[in-house]
């Protein structure tokens, strides 16, 4: 049985909106993350935020919040929301090429769809 996207039976609509403001820092995070310079990766300040955000993910997993993963599979409406069509004949038609924000299901809910682009076959 597929996920269901949408609201939750177990989870009011005000702890939704909480989880979702929290994945909007783990979000940031993550950004910062993938822009720090090689040359500063290995400043203990930096690793020490890095900490932090493992920490926060471990608080999200504890709680039953997993991530969504979606690069190189097969594009699934329950799951992604594509926000790109790129043409490419490096991937197969309809692959997630690369996901723009990570998604996140909480049990076998979708909390949050995976934002991504997806290869369309070049013609």
């Amino acid at each position: 049985m597929a996920p269901r996207r949408g609201g939750f039976i177990e989870l009011s609509q005000t702890h939704r909106k909480r989880f979702l403001r929290l994945l909007a820092v783990l979000d940031d995070f993550d950004r910062a993350e993938q822009t720090i310079p090689d040359n500063l990766r290995e400043l203990t300040w930096i690793d020490g935020v890095m900490i932090i955000a493992r920490k926060l993910r471990g608080v999200f997993e504890a709680e039953g919040l997993v991530p969504i993963d979606a690069l190189n599979k097969s594009f699934d409406p329950n799951f992604h929301e594509a926000v790109i069509h790129e043409e490419t004949d490096q991937f197969e038609d309809g692959v997630v090429m690369a996901e723009l924000q990570k998604g996140y299901k909480l049990g076998e809910r979708v909390l949050r769809p995976t934002l991504v682009k997806v290869a369309k076959k070049k013609e």
